[in-house]
């Protein structure tokens, strides 16, 4: 029981510490709802009901009044509007997404089309120049066996030509060592 006693002490003494704290700023606040009050009883009557009556229709009628002009969870106009506003919004935004998405395959394909036609003219253009080397191949081997024919042709002919300056050589010194014969 003493400690009881003793924890309840030592709650009152925190209270008070607090409401010492606070002291000068709760009294004027209560002093001024003590005087504001009395000042408002004063204008009426304590022994007449209809002023507090009438308060309280008044009252009443306002409650309804708003209760009909926003009833409940429903929201109001312009914020209706503004979520219309937004999805409008969204609805655009994935229209645009949906269409640069397209519009970005488009382009692929078409570059993807574009690589291949350069791809096959570059491949036709391999196999002529491939077709040309073959032709110059086959130009150079031509000419190759041509010169070697000249070649031989020159060979023949100069050996033919030697064989004559031969014979003429051999002519011309017997011609003189026999000059009888001319």
């Amino acid at each position: 029981m003493i400690l009881q006693v003793d924890y309840i002490k030592i709650i009152a003494d925190i209270v008070a510490a607090i409401l010492n704290f606070l002291n000068p700023i709760v009294s004027p606040m209560g002093s001024f709802m003590v005087n504001w009050m009395e000042n408002v009883l004063q204008f009426f009557p304590q022994d007449n009901l209809t002023v507090y009556i009438s308060i309280a229709i008044v009252i009443v009628v306002l409650g309804s009044i708003v209760n009909i002009a926003w009833p409940g969870n429903k929201k109001p106009g312009f914020l209706v509007k503004v979520e219309e506003v937004d999805e409008k919004i969204e609805k655009k935004a994935k229209e645009l997404d949906q269409n640069v998405e397209v519009k970005a395959k488009e382009l692929d394909e078409k570059v993807e089309e574009k690589a291949e036609e350069i791809e096959a003219k570059i491949k036709k253009k391999i196999k002529k120049a491939k077709k040309k080397a073959k032709e110059i191949e086959e130009k150079a081997a031509d000419l190759e066996e041509k010169i070697e024919e000249f070649e031989e042709e020159v060979e023949e002919a100069t050996e033919e030509l030697e064989e004559k300056a031969r014979d003429l050589a051999e002519d011309v010194e017997e011609a003189k060592n026999n000059p009888e014969d001319n």
